[in-house]
């Protein structure tokens, strides 16, 4: 019997992976592993309500899946010291398991923003994340954890995807009006470019990843970004959102929690990355980047919006936003539900 164990299935890239990979002959059984219960169900599907930094998660999750021949870890939580020690947990538990491959999910931040990026950036490039912006600091040090626990396990592949910012899932709060707009604008000389991937080109990335079975990093995106007057002009220049004053000093992180000033960089420099070396294992992307920014889910947050309250911003705004939902932050959605 082929197992595959997906840590934090209850999330929208959780459950697309899950579905994808419960299609495949292969697949005799997806062990699903969540905070969360799992919103769906499937004849292949077993899911279990985990806290995976919890005491005893690992030793838990080893004897859930003992016969795992793969493990995608795509769990995050908020910015903080709690997602390495879950991810130290589920390290732990794959010791335990000893699968064929590991699967780990970080994110292009790690690159950095920084105004001597090359365009685009290839695996090859430095990471160096911005200082003060928790999310890609966190996802490098979680990184730099993946690999120690590889170096002692040779013969396990171990496939790391860096994803550009991810779009369509309908867990992510709309983009929003950063009122630190002065800040996110590119500089003078500078063209800045954005990088969209969509969620559903995300998760067959994954799964590829595990049918190829690769091995390395690789980048994760559409192709090579789109400047930001092009993605501007596709959402249009409408009336701006005046945020409530708990959201105008910053965009919004985990939680409602400003994404502090290291998070400014990433909607002023350009960051995109080069997706070949994952093209050239077979994988291709279904949207690019264009269509990512405006197509959404079957049952779109911006569908839902009153026509009068559906508001266009810039491509700094989007940027910006968009780091802000890749740390999780949700209050922005929130807000908007509270405005309907």
């Amino acid at each position: 019997m082929s197992t595959v164990l997906v840590t934090g299935a209850a999330g929208h890239l959780g459950q697309r992976v899950v579905a994808r990979l419960s299609s495949l002959a292969e697949v005799d059984r997806v062990v699903g592993v969540d905070r969360r219960r799992m919103p769906v169900t499937g004849p292949k599907l077993e899911v279990h309500a985990l806290d995976l930094a919890g005491e005893g998660a690992a030793e838990e999750l080893a004897a859930l899946a003992k016969s795992a021949g793969a493990v995608f870890h795509l769990a995050w939580d908020r910015p903080g010291t709690r997602n390495l020690v879950l991810l130290a947990n589920v390290l732990d538990a794959a010791t335990a398991i000893e699968p064929a491959q590991f699967v780990h999910m970080s994110s292009a931040t790690v690159y950095g923003a920084w105004h001597d990026n090359p365009v685009p950036l290839t695996e090859e490039a430095p990471v160096r994340p911005n200082p003060g912006f928790a999310y890609a600091t966190e996802k490098r040090a979680a990184e730099a954890m993946v690999e120690r626990w590889q170096s002692d396990r040779p013969e396990t592949l171990v496939a790391v995807l860096r994803p550009a910012c991810t779009l369509g899932s309908g867990g992510q709060p709309l983009p929003l009006a950063w009122t630190l707009r002065r800040h996110s604008a590119a500089p003078v000389g500078e063209e800045h470019l954005v990088q969209f991937v969509h969620a559903d080109d995300l998760a067959s990335a994954a799964v590829h990843a595990f049918e190829v079975g690769l091995h390395g990093v690789y980048n994760v995106a559409a192709d090579g970004g789109l400047p930001e007057r092009d993605a501007a002009a596709l959402l249009g220049r409408a009336r701006s959102l005046r945020l409530p004053a708990t959201s105008s000093k910053a965009a919004l992180g985990a939680g409602g929690r400003p994404a502090g000033p290291g998070a400014r960089p990433y909607a002023r420099h350009t960051w995109v990355v080069s997706p070949d070396k994952l093209r050239r294992t077979g994988w291709a992307a279904g949207y690019t980047s264009e269509e990512a920014l405006v197509v959404t889910d079957r049952h779109g947050h911006w569908d839902d919006l009153p026509q009068a309250h559906r508001v266009s911003v810039t491509l700094g705004a989007t940027a910006a936003a968009m780091v802000a939902a890749a740390a999780g932050g949700a209050a922005g959605w929130n807000w908007w539900k509270r405005r309907r």
